[in-house]
């Protein structure tokens, strides 16, 4: 039996849900991560971006500073990756709505 499309729209709900405590997450993951970041890198006052210029330059950077900042690109990598399932899971549904 196909699912109602009140059914579709709670689940397609419930991942919106996921979406939004996802982006929570993330964001503290990331606050823990760029205040132990702050304490090694002093270059963080001027912003996230300068600092991430830094890196990639590779000038007189410390090895916990690069690891902080390899962390901090795992998180990005791995919630944009949960996001874009969570994403590709909306769409699925929406297009099963559209045919009913």
């Amino acid at each position: 039996m196909m699912p109602k499309k009140e059914e579709i729209d709670s689940q397609i709900m419930d991942l919106w849900d996921e979406i939004f405590t996802l982006e929570d997450k993330r964001r503290d993951e990331l606050d823990i991560k760029y205040a132990e970041w702050r304490k090694v890198e002093p270059l963080l006052v001027n912003g996230i971006d300068e600092v991430v210029i830094h890196i990639e330059s590779m000038k007189g950077i410390s090895d916990e500073s690069l690891l902080i900042y390899k962390e901090v690109k795992e998180i990005k990598v791995r919630y944009k990756q949960e996001m874009n399932e969570i994403h590709a899971k909306i769409d699925a549904l929406n297009k099963e709505k559209e045919m009913m």
